[in-house]
């Protein structure tokens, strides 16, 4: 059992009790990772349908909201938490879900167009981050788009998030700086914040 498996039934709501200062709740924020990602579609690769891997996909909370922006997309979402996965299949029938062991992704080498995480990384322990990338870099067809959505370290909000959420316990928070140095070290160009 991955240890995400054991917030299965309570993700939403640990998630929700964590931001309540915020005034907003957890949808205000998916829809909002899904607002960043969005534009970069359009802006890199604007026409057809799509091959999309959500990697660390969870409940995959944030694919409505990127099919009813563009519903010629055709998205797959992985996570190592097996019984999140059976929950984000019964809430997307419309999105392909796989569990994997957290270390090759299950997948062949240029399978897909985009791939992304959101709000993973810093749940992955930081020795193994450079295969993450790696794997992230290696099922990415020539030309296709890599998106990495992390908390913003300097936040003294995201500090008070991750220190107080039990979802966070064993988070490591990483720096823009680290993402961007994975990236090119995956053989991975034009890498922004």
């Amino acid at each position: 059992m991955s240890e995400f498996d054991q917030f299965r039934d309570t993700y939403a709501e640990d998630i929700e009790d964590a931001i309540r200062f915020s005034g907003k709740p957890l949808a205000f924020f998916t829809k909002a990772k899904a607002d960043l990602i969005i534009p970069l579609l359009a802006e890199h690769m604007p026409d057809g349908p799509l091959d999309i891997l959500d990697i660390g996909c969870g409940h995959g909370l944030v694919h409505p909201y990127l099919l009813e922006a563009r519903p010629s997309l055709r998205l797959r979402g992985v996570d190592n938490a097996a019984d999140v996965i059976d929950e984000a299949r019964k809430m997307n029938p419309n999105v392909l879900f796989d569990a994997y062991n957290g270390h090759r992704l299950p997948y062949d080498d240029r399978s897909f167009d985009v791939a992304f995480t959101i709000c993973v990384m810093h749940h992955v322990l930081p020795e193994q981050r450079r295969n993450f990338m790696q794997e992230m870099a290696r099922v990415l067809r020539p030309g296709g788009l890599c998106v990495v959505i992390e908390h913003n370290p300097l936040n003294p909000l995201t500090q008070y998030i991750v220190r107080t959420c039990p979802i966070d316990e064993n988070a490591v928070i990483l720096w823009p700086r680290e993402v961007r140095k994975l990236a090119m070290n995956a053989g991975l160009h034009s890498v922004t914040t």
